[in-house]
């Protein structure tokens, strides 16, 4: 899995996902048997909303990558991005 950080550049909202248990030994896991939780399949387990100008990461092969779009993400830009105007004064 590769990482890249993302800009949004419109509002998104994810729907809820689908959840499942997990079975032990399914591949991605990572969990010994029983322990107890849910993870989803399809989506996160309550809608999400993304605003434009939130930093995100994703991995651009992964189904959140596919949910949000690429057309609502365009690539962070190191320096343009991380610069903090909150505390910027005359």
């Amino acid at each position: 899995m590769a990482l890249n950080r993302y800009v949004i550049t419109s509002r998104v909202t994810v729907p809820t996902g689908t959840a499942a248990t997990v079975v032990a030994g399914e591949p991605g896991t990572g969990a010994p048997a029983g322990p107890g939780n849910a993870a989803t399949t399809g989506g996160p387990l309550f809608p999400i909303t993304y605003i434009p100008g939130q930093v995100i990461e994703l991995d651009p092969a992964g189904a959140l990558y596919t949910q949000i779009g690429a057309g609502n993400l365009r690539a962070y830009v190191q320096g343009t991005d991380d610069r903090g105007g909150a505390a910027v004064s005359n």
